[in-house]
C-alpha cells in the first residue's frame, strides 16, 4: 500500500489491512514521517516510513513534498518492493498512483486506485493560496493526472455510487470501478440507544471530526440564532480540531452565542464516541458540491450504528442515504434557517431515526458486505 500521509491512524486503511490480514494476505504499508523518529506500529500489516530528518515537523513536510515524483519517495519506493516485491499495489488517494504506475511500468504489477475522494474538486474546494498550492496543489492539473490515471490503473475503488456514476459517465469500463464504501465494522461498535446526557434537560446537537473551511460548519452555528429562541433547550457541540475552529468563535462571539454553542478539543476516537452517544442529534453540515457530492465520510454510518438520528445537508450521498434509510432529515445546504426548521421538526418526530439508522447498517450498511468486495476485487486480479 501506498499512502500519503502518515500511519496510523486511517480508520479505512485500518479496516482494509484488517481484512486482507484475516484473508491470507500480507499487507506492506509504505507512507511519510513528519515527526522525527515516530514509530507507531498497527497489528497485522509492516510500515516503511519516509523518514523524517529534522525535529522541525515543518521542513519533514517541505523534505517530503511533493510526494510522487519525490526522488527520496521514488528511491524508497523501489528498494521496498525489490525487498518483499508485492503481488500488488494498492495506491491511496491520485498523488500516489503515479508512483504506483512507475513501479508497474518496471516490475509488471497490477494497481489499485483507491478513491477516497474526487481528488481534483478537492483541491478546487479547498481555495487555497499560493505559488506551492498553484504549482502542486492546482485543481486543473490534478485532473489532467486523474484523466492519465484512470486510463493507467487496472482497478478503481471509490467509496460511493455517486462518484462510480461520475467514472463511469467518463468513459471508464464498469468492470475496472467498485464501490468499497466507508462504512463501519459492526462488531467494534455497539449502539447506544440509551441517552446518557449528563443534562437531561438539555437537546445536544453534536458534530465530531475535522473542523475545516469545507465542512461549512458555520451554517449550524448560525443556525443556533434561530433555535435559540425557537428550542431554547437546544445546544452545538463541536468535537475536533482544524483551521476553521478561530472562525467559528469569532462568529459564536460576534452573535453572542457562546452560551448555546461550545468548542471542544479533538479528545480521541474512543472519547468522541462518548461524547457523540451523549447526545440527541448527529449532524453533517458539509455543503453540496462537486466534492462533496462524490465522496460519503465514515462517522455517517457510525452515527447511524449508534443509533442516533442524524442531520445531514442536500449533497446527494447524504441525502440519498438518510432518506432511504430513514434516519434522519434534510437541510437546505449553506441555509441555517433551514437547519433549525429541520432540527425543530426531527425532535417533534415521532419516527424512531435511531432505530431506523441502526437496522439499515446491519442489513445493508456495514464493513463485512464492503469488506467482501473488497477480497473479491483482490481475487480478479489473481486471474489477470
Amino acid at each position: 500500500m501506498l499512502l500519503q500521509s502518515t500511519f496510523p491512524p486511517d480508520i479505512r486503511l485500518e479496516k482494509e489491512i484488517r481484512s486482507l490480514n484475516s484473508a491470507g494476505y500480507h499487507v506492506t504499508v509504505l507512507c511519510n514521517q513528519y515527526i522525527k523518529n515516530a514509530k507507531i506500529d498497527f497489528e497485522g500489516c509492516d510500515i516503511i516510513r519516509l523518514k523524517a530528518y529534522f525535529n522541525n515537523e515543518i521542513l519533514n513536510k517541505v523534505l517530503n513534498f511533493p510526494i510522487f515524483f519525490n526522488p527520496r519517495f521514488i528511491f524508497k519506493s523501489i528498494t521496498t518492493f525489490l525487498k518483499i516485491r508485492p503481488n500488488y499495489l494498492h495506491a491511496h488517494d491520485l498523488p500516489m498512483v503515479p508512483l504506483g504506475l512507475l513501479l508497474k511500468l518496471f516490475f509488471k504489477v497490477p494497481v489499485i486506485f483507491d478513491m477516497h475522494e474526487n481528488y481534483p474538486e478537492a483541491l478546487k474546494e479547498f481555495k487555497k493560496k499560493g505559488i506551492i498550492n498553484f504549482l502542486f496543489k492546482n485543481y486543473r492539473m490534478a485532473k489532467t493526472l486523474e484523466n492519465y490515471c484512470l486510463q493507467k490503473v487496472d482497478r478503481i475503488i471509490t467509496v460511493v455510487e455517486e462518484n462510480f456514476n461520475r467514472l463511469v459517465k467518463r468513459g471508464v469500463p464498469e468492470y475496472k470501478v467498485i464501490v468499497v464504501s466507508n462504512t463501519v465494522d459492526i462488531t467494534s461498535i455497539k449502539s447506544c440507544v440509551i441517552k446518557n446526557n449528563s443534562d437531561e434537560t438539555k437537546f445536544e446537537i453534536i458534530y465530531s471530526g475535522g473542523v475545516s473551511p469545507e465542512r461549512d460548519l458555520e451554517t449550524s452555528v448560525l443556525a443556533m440564532k434561530y433555535l435559540k429562541d425557537e428550542l431554547p433547550e437546544a445546544r452545538l457541540i463541536i468535537v475536533g480540531d482544524g483551521a476553521s475552529k478561530k472562525v467559528l468563535k469569532e462568529l459564536m462571539d460576534k452573535n453572542k452565542l457562546s452560551d448555546v454553542v461550545k468548542l471542544i478539543d479533538w479528545p480521541g476516537h474512543e472519547e468522541a464516541l462518548k461524547l457523540v452517544c451523549a447526545a440527541d442529534l448527529c449532524i453533517i453540515p458539509q455543503p453540496s458540491n462537486s466534492f462533496i457530492d462524490t465522496t460519503i465520510p465514515h462517522k455517517l454510518f457510525e452515527y447511524m450504528a449508534l443509533s442516533k438520528p442524524i442531520l445531514v445537508s442536500d449533497a446527494k450521498p447524504l441525502k440519498r442515504i438518510v432518506e432511504e434509510t430513514n434516519c434522519g432529515r434534510v437541510f437546505k445546504s449553506r441555509d441555517p434557517q433551514s437547519f433549525a426548521e429541520q432540527v425543530i421538526k426531527l425532535k417533534n418526530s415521532d419516527s424512531d431515526y435511531g432505530k431506523n439508522g441502526r437496522k439499515a447498517v446491519e442489513k445493508k450498511y456495514n464493513w463485512k458486505i464492503d469488506e467482501q468486495k473488497l477480497l473479491d476485487l483482490y481475487s480478479q486480479l489473481n486471474t489477470i
